[in-house]
């Protein structure tokens, strides 16, 4: 059975309950109960304080790595144009050779034959040339008899220069001055067009190709210096670019680039190296990275106009530190938002704090 002083303790609880609701649900012009909080009155959504980037054009410095190839200044593969027996090595693999001197030679016994066999030709024809003209001066030899003498001494001469040219290829010289590498044939073996019998390096200077992505296509400049390092190699060389590739690769998106680096060094064609090339913009729009919200739709800035912020979609180019290129979406003067970002919607009242450009 309940005690009658729990049924006196609820029912003055639900009086004290009855009277709470009473008072929050009094009208705003009622009275309130003494020592009773004072609720704030109603007012309109206050602007957000902010503080703003103001975008200004300024040059632009970037650091862009990239990997590239060492080769030498000039290399080809050592290839016979005939299809002969190899018959002797003239120069030692990998020994310091000058442009035109013989490296291989090839068997040349039958062109030789055939050459003497042309010399007693031209002989003939130019003795029965002479007896023709001897013969025409004295009217016992028309002019046909004359010019079919001439076409034989010419045709005989022809012959043999051709003959001389073929003769020439079986000597296999040294187009530049370099390096021979390894010896791929021995004396002896059968070489054809399709045998490489070595290779020769000019590495009195080097080349690096590289590439870049496309999107440093318009900062990549002819005569520019880059930095590079080697493995297995502690010292930072420099070089300049020689030639940029004037189209993009469809496959890789990416920019061809050949530097060269002057003078005699160390280096072996085929290394791998690591590339830093420092490009510049003269008028880059820049504005601070934490100001650039992505999104599903792309990337985007809050731009402060007119006492409210507005969506500016931007694209993104160069990046520096802390701060970043944008490329297209702002104009000089515009005033971006970087502070209360995540509270931070179309069209919301915005006021700019005293500091208004942070540089």
């Amino acid at each position: 059975m309940i005690s009658k002083g729990l049924l006196a303790a609820g029912a003055l609880l639900g009086a004290l309950a009855g009277g709470s609701w009473l008072w929050s649900t009094q009208s705003p012009g009622a009275a309130s109960p003494p020592g009773a909080p004072v609720a704030p009155a109603p007012s309109a959504t206050a602007p957000l304080v902010v503080e703003a980037w103001r975008v200004s054009a300024e040059p632009l410095e970037v650091q862009v790595t990239a990997t590239g190839t060492l080769l030498g200044r000039e290399a080809v593969e050592l290839v016979s144009e005939l299809s002969r027996r190899l018959v002797r090595v003239r120069a030692e693999e990998g020994s310091r050779v000058r442009e035109g001197d013989v490296l291989f030679e090839l068997d040349a016994s039958d062109l030789q034959a055939e050459l003497a066999k042309l010399e007693v030709q031209a002989c003939l024809a130019r003795a029965t040339l002479e007896r023709i003209q001897r013969l025409s001066a004295e009217g016992l030899s028309n002019q046909q008899e004359l010019d079919i003498a001439r076409a034989r001494v010419d045709e005989a001469s022809a012959e043999r220069q051709a003959l001389r040219v073929t003769l020439a290829k079986t000597l296999i010289r040294a187009p530049f001055a370099g390096t021979l590498g390894l010896r791929r044939v021995s004396q002896g073996a059968w070489v054809s067009p399709n045998t490489v019998l070595s290779t020769l390096q000019d590495t009195s200077s080097m080349k690096l190709d590289f590439t870049l992505p496309e999107r440093y296509a318009g900062a990549i400049r002819q005569g520019g210096e880059f930095r590079f390092r080697v493995e297995g190699r502690d010292q930072t060389l420099t070089g300049r670019v020689a030639a940029i590739e004037p189209s993009i690769d469809s496959a890789t998106r990416s920019l061809l680039v050949r530097g060269v680096i002057e003078g005699e060094t160390a280096l072996v064609p085929g290394s791998a190296a690591n590339v830093e090339v420092p490009l510049r913009v003269e008028r880059a729009l820049l504005v601070p990275a934490l100001a650039i919200v992505p999104g599903v739709e792309g990337r985007h800035v809050f731009v402060a106009q007119d006492g409210r912020a507005r969506s500016a979609p931007v694209e993104v180019g160069f990046r520096s530190g802390d701060r970043a290129q944008i490329v297209s979406g702002l104009r000089e003067g515009d005033a971006v938002i970087m502070t209360n970002l995540l509270r931070m919607r179309e069209n919301v009242p915005v006021t700019l704090a005293a500091s208004e450009a942070v540089r």
